[in-house]
């Protein structure tokens, strides 16, 4: 399993093996950890110009992988991870890595040398070798960075890679390493990997712990994996939650739920039609049933007051110093959330209750919610508008106001690659009920198969 077997289609990996396949390889001596960190670094000179690295030292690199390496042949392998190369997003704390979260200013400090999510990663085995970079301090669904550059779409170079954790997405579709551990407030897992073409989990509130990392929003704020497949970020879960998956189960005929009259207006016109040919192809296999759900209408505006709020009161110490180190269009953002008034943040907290007990009620009667995960394929960098079937709308809200509503309330949520959509990969959003992540992870489990064994129904373009 060296790169020379690698396939790839546009310049990008594909068909390449999971986790589990490539530690039962190293495991029986057929590949190593130094030959996957190998291909993760011919891949980073095939793809500089994405800029989906924020930091790597190929010679520690080297010498942390002859190490795992050294412990497989001896039949002492760490964990569920052993030798795989991660990539981890530049808001978490790692031994010997620098911490910038993308930004020139002063960052609060984390208090630990380690994350959490990061030190479990590692004593699963895994080989963490690089930063990836991302959109300043995870205030933005872009990638576009104004102290690091653009993050650029690996599949049109001139489109946004999504964000927050934009070189995640990038490093994953290029085959810089086989996953990524991201963080999603509002949608920087689903993003990205919607926008990428990979799998994007972002589990349930609380289930992966954020000590060490750096929060933007704290009420929102998740760590979750982007891989190549569910099983992949099911195994990544297991290891960063200490949850198991394996009792997740799929009815025979799944009853998902869309909120149609919600979702309708949000969506480019080739969007909506990518979007009712995967709808068609569902019904095969599962009852596919439009539901009310009144109180999205108003998360998106109530989500942006508590998270610039939160924000601000995390950066309180850079900005009481004249924010020296933000770039114009983070700094703004930021004195916005310090104007934010404790009866609008209330109100975002009362109206988080009212669309919790919403969804809730709507998932103890279907399996998930369905919907595209964002409202328009990757739109080109610089570009703040976008035309959807209501007219004309802000690229943010077309994109982040499509998987926000499901981080600010918490429910386990997945982004699935899922053909094109002009060109660009297309990719369904599934929402499941709270603290129910095996079940969730089942389901995309079996979509994924069901797309892949079923291409009948389900191919397009």
């Amino acid at each position: 399993m060296t790169s020379n077997t690698s396939k790839h289609l546009n310049g990008l990996p594909v068909a390449q093996p999971g986790i589990g396949e490539l530690t039962a390889a190293i495991a029986e001596g057929r590949s190593s950890s130094r030959l996957l960190l190998e291909e993760a670094q011919r891949a980073h000179e095939r793809h500089l110009d994405l800029n989906a690295i924020a930091h790597v030292d190929w010679p520690a690199a080297q010498a942390r992988a002859d190490r795992l390496d050294a412990l497989a042949r001896a039949g002492s392998p760490l964990g569920a991870l052993h030798g795989i190369p991660l990539t981890i997003k530049d808001l978490y704390a790692v031994d010997g890595m620098p911490l910038a979260a993308g930004s020139r200013a002063q960052m609060p400090s984390l208090g630990a040398s380690e994350a959490v999510a990061v030190a479990r990663l590692r004593a699963a085995g895994a080989l963490i070798f690089a930063k990836t970079n991302m959109h300043e301090i995870a205030l933005g669904a872009t990638g576009e960075n104004a102290w690091t550059g653009d993050v650029k779409n690996p599949h049109d170079p001139a489109r946004q890679a999504g964000g927050s954790s934009s070189g995640a997405g990038v490093a994953v579709a290029t085959g810089i390493g086989v996953a990524g551990l991201g963080s999603d407030t509002g949608g920087s897992v689903r993003i990205p990997a919607a926008f990428s073409g990979v799998v994007g989990f972002k589990p349930s509130f609380g289930a992966i712990p954020l000590a060490g990392a750096l929060h933007l929003s704290w009420t929102c704020d998740h760590a979750g994996p982007l891989t190549r497949s569910v099983d992949d970020a099911a195994r990544l879960f297991e290891v960063m939650s200490g949850r198991r998956t394996d009792h997740g189960a799929v009815p025979r005929r799944p009853r998902l739920a869309v909120p149609a009259k919600w979702l309708a207006p949000r969506m480019s016109h080739s969007m909506g039609a990518w979007f009712e040919s995967v709808l068609a192809g569902l019904r095969k296999d599962a009852d596919v049933i439009d539901v009310e759900a009144p109180e999205l209408f108003e998360a998106s505006a109530h989500y942006t007051a508590i998270v610039r709020a939160e924000a601000a009161y995390v950066h309180r110490d850079a900005l009481a110093a004249g924010g020296s180190g933000f770039a114009p269009a983070v700094l703004a953002p930021l004195q916005a959330g310090l104007q934010v008034s404790v009866a609008n943040y209330f109100d975002g907290m009362r109206q988080r209750d009212a669309l919790r007990a919403e969804l809730d009620a709507i998932l103890r009667d279907y399996d998930a919610l369905v919907l595209p995960t964002t409202g328009v394929p990757a739109p080109l960098r610089g570009q703040t508008e976008v035309q959807v079937a209501s007219g004309v709308m802000s690229t943010r809200d077309a994109v982040l106001g499509m998987t926000a509503p499901y981080s600010y309330v918490g429910l386990p949520t997945i982004s699935l690659p899922c053909g094109q959509v002009d060109g660009l990969p297309g990719s369904l959003q599934v929402v499941g009920a709270r603290d129910q992540d095996a079940a969730l992870l089942a389901l995309a489990r079996w979509l994924e198969g069901l797309w892949s064994s079923s291409r009948g129904g389900l191919q397009y373009s």
